[in-house]
């Protein structure tokens, strides 16, 4: 009986030390998964590889988010600055932006074709209350995965901007990596942020 509970203690002190270990791996991994560092893409050349039905595939499926908005090429296009910004750590998260200029019979119809596309409600998710700095000429909004759009000065430039992410808010330090003029007035997806507090509070 004595021999039987010490069997006993033993594999207890066993399944103890395997589950303080394992408890231990999933933490590290996470610290891991936390400070992995975000792809950065600003070369021109590379557009269809991350953005569009075309793009690879850890960039195709953007959480189930339409890039509809951007052009699907921009071979023949007056880029004046491109960024995609990726990251991972559990989960993928994009940050977009490519500047166009246009002519003025290709800003015509450029207008009309994201006229066309519309606007989706996004005034409240993630605390946005508009565009002040530009006109918003369409937009695909989600109040879980983010937003999808595209803006104007009203002359020749149009920026085409993308901001996707899950679980209410954001790993990307999104304000270091984005003009601040090309985001939504009063966007807040920061960790703390009030939008992701109220609903997952609800």
């Amino acid at each position: 009986m004595k021999k039987q509970k010490n069997v006993l203690k033993v594999i207890s002190i066993v399944i103890s030390v395997i589950a303080i270990n394992l408890v231990m791996v999933i933490c590290l991994l996470g610290m891991l998964g936390k400070y992995k560092k975000c792809e950065i893409t600003t070369d021109k050349s590379k557009y269809q590889q991350v953005i569009g039905v075309k793009a690879e595939n850890k960039y195709r499926d953007k959480l189930g988010m339409s890039e509809e908005i951007f052009p699907k090429s921009i071979d023949n296009l007056n880029v004046s600055d491109f960024k995609m910004v990726y990251y991972d750590p559990w989960d993928k998260q994009f940050l977009s932006y490519l500047v166009v200029d246009y002519n003025e019979d290709e800003y015509v119809k450029e207008v009309e074709r994201l006229s066309n596309y519309g606007m989706e409600e996004y005034i409240g998710y993630y605390g946005v209350t508009g565009f002040t700095n530009y006109k918003l000429l369409a937009m695909e909004s989600d109040s879980y995965q983010g937003f999808v759009y595209a803006i104007t000065d009203g002359k020749s430039k149009i920026i085409y901007v993308e901001i996707i992410f899950c679980n209410y808010f954001m790993d990307i330090n999104y304000e270091e990596q984005i003009p601040n003029n090309y985001l939504p007035d009063g966007f807040n997806a920061k960790v703390d942020n009030d939008y992701r507090n109220r609903m997952l509070n609800n």
